[in-house]
Parts: structure tokens; C-alpha cells; sequence
């Protein structure tokens, strides 16, 4: 006989969600961290959603969540996720988890008439025990992140300027073409999805806008967006001392995009020493991003440029994926 009960969670219970992410957090010593804010979105409308909690009496010991893009049509994945309290480890509940949250997978792709569908999963490198399980289940590894870090104390070395580019702060003015440059990029990274203006809106209003960045190619009559960057913060420790949300002392680049046209004129180097210094005007202490690598690929020449401006590795995140 089990100790827990499965029940469906909503947006009302962020907290306990968010809770339980620290917890894992805390005791894996991640680099990265949630912020209760980010557990919030995992509830929000862009996304047709499933999520399930395991109970012990009044408290939450695990949590799974399928989510997909409204207006999925059948190319965009399902991915789940979910963690186990660190205390409940080694309960079971971990692959009791791992079944639901296919059950409830086939179950969302059945009710938006998905057909056969791809789920994926993302699980760090050091999880050894939660890859053999999903391999078990026929999960299968297709890319992996590279998660890169830099501390902010020393300033970034100055990089070749790009001839009649300015790199400005994107206001909203920019954000569909910013949208459609993304859009264009995501084509050549199978994992990445189309995002629509409403995606788009919504993801913004995650990201610190005042760090996010567009590079404007100047030439002709008027500017063309060459380039882009978006990031966020967040805190090493998750929450102030009072239980409140920490604005955060970490950037974080989510996004750094460069246009085929104006590729190799050094303009990636720029946009990332412009955030580097943004950041560092702000008195944040790191600055963190990913690169995405195959699977089987020994390393990437992307990781090695981005070790040439003083950025370390500090984990890896495996993209499992299967057809459901």
C-alpha cells in the first residue's frame, strides 16, 4: 500500500509546487534556481496543461506536469516534468510519477486530437538513476545543454565593433520583429517550437526588459534588426530572508540570436559583451546561460567560444524524448 494520494493541482498551488522545486534545488546544489514566479507560468493560458500532485496527509511530497502550446497541431512536443520531495526519494514514488505523467500525456494529445505525439523530458547529467528509468520506459537522448556560467567581477573584454550596428535596449517597438527573427532562427533546432505573438508577449513578461537587447543595423533608410537578446534574472537563493521573492542577483541570457545575414562580423561576441556590461551596471554578481550540443557530439565549438570569455561549465541537461 502506497503512502500518497494523487490528486490534480492548479494555479492555486504554486507555493506548495514551488516548494518542493526548492527543496530539490537545495539538496542537488543546482546552479540555476526557480523563482515562484516562473511555477506561476507553468499555469498559464498559452498552454493546454495537466498537472498532478502526490500527497502524505496535508503535504505535498511530489508533482508532475504535462504542458503543450494551445495551438499545437501535432508538431510541438508534450513535455513533462515534475520532482520528488528530497525526504520521499527512494519511496517509489518516483516511477509511479514517471507512468502517470505518460497516462496523462496520451490523455492531453487525445483531447487535442494530437495522434501518435512526441513527449520529451529534460534530466541533468547527474541524475543517473532518473535516465535509466526513463530509458527503461523508451525515452531516448537527442541533444543535451551545456549550462555555462561567468561571475561578473571582472569586466568583459572589449570585442570587435560591428560597422553601422547599435545595440540598444529592445523596447516594444521591437518585440515582433524580434518575434519573427526567432521564428526564422528556430527552423535550423528541431527541439525549439514557433512562437506566437501571444507566446511571445507572455514569454516577455518573464524576461528583465530593461537587459534585453536588439542590434540594429543602421545601413539604409531605416534600421533592420539584426540580432537579439533576451535574459532574466533570478537569485541564488530563491526567496528573501521574509519569505518574499528576491529580485535576483544572477543574469541569465535566454535567448542570443544573430540573423544568417550578419553572421561571422562578430556580432554574437558584441551582443554578449553588451549584456555582460548591462548586467554589471545593474550589480549582479554571474551571468549564466545554455548551449544546446548533440547528444553524441564530444563537445561544441559554441561552448569553447563562450569559455573564451571566461564562462565555466557547471552542469549538463539531457533532452530525452519518445513517441507516445
Amino acid at each position: 500500500m502506497v503512502d500518497w494520494i494523487w490528486t490534480p493541482l492548479n494555479a492555486s498551488d504554486a507555493a506548495a509546487v514551488h516548494a518542493i522545486i526548492t527543496a530539490v534545488e537545495d539538496a542537488d546544489a543546482a546552479a540555476n534556481r526557480t523563482t515562484r514566479r516562473e511555477v506561476e507560468s507553468y499555469f498559464a493560458g498559452s498552454h493546454a496543461w495537466r498537472a498532478q500532485g502526490a500527497w502524505a496527509g496535508n503535504e505535498l511530497v511530489a508533482f508532475g506536469l504535462a504542458r503543450t502550446p494551445v495551438d499545437n497541431a501535432g508538431d510541438v512536443p508534450i513535455t513533462i516534468s515534475g520532482g520528488v520531495a528530497p525526504t520521499w526519494r527512494a519511496h517509489g514514488i518516483g516511477r509511479d510519477l514517471l507512468e502517470r505523467q505518460l497516462m496523462t500525456a496520451r490523455g492531453l494529445a487525445d483531447e487535442l486530437n494530437l495522434g501518435d505525439v512526441l513527449v520529451q523530458m529534460y534530466v541533468d547529467v547527474s541524475q543517473g538513476a532518473l535516465f535509466d528509468m526513463a530509458s527503461r520506459f523508451g525515452f531516448r537522448s537527442v541533444s543535451r545543454y551545456v549550462q555555462l556560467r561567468r561571475s561578473l567581477d571582472i569586466a568583459p573584454t572589449a570585442t570587435e565593433t560591428v560597422p553601422y550596428v547599435e545595440i540598444v535596449k529592445m523596447s516594444s517597438d521591437w518585440f515582433k520583429d524580434a518575434r519573427k527573427a526567432r521564428n526564422r532562427v528556430i527552423a535550423e533546432n528541431a527541439t525549439l517550437t514557433v512562437m506566437s505573438g501571444k507566446e511571445w508577449d507572455e514569454r516577455m513578461e518573464l524576461m528583465e526588459q530593461d537587459m534585453c537587447l536588439v542590434a540594429l543595423d543602421l545601413f539604409g533608410d531605416r534600421p533592420r534588426l539584426a540580432g537579439y537578446v533576451l535574459a532574466s534574472r533570478f537569485a541564488s537563493d530563491s526567496s528573501g530572508e521574509d519569505g518574499s521573492e528576491d529580485m535576483g542577483d544572477e543574469g541569465y541570457i535566454e535567448e542570443i540570436v544573430v540573423l544568417p545575414e550578419w553572421r561571422g562580423k562578430h556580432l554574437a561576441s558584441s551582443l554578449l559583451t553588451k549584456a555582460m556590461e548591462c548586467f554589471r551596471s545593474a550589480g549582479l554578481r554571474y551571468i549564466g546561460l545554455d548551449v544546446n550540443v548533440d547528444y553524441h557530439a564530444s563537445d561544441s565549438d559554441v561552448v569553447t567560444v563562450f569559455e573564451h570569455f571566461n564562462f565555466q561549465r557547471v552542469a549538463e541537461t539531457y533532452i530525452m524524448t519518445m513517441t507516445l
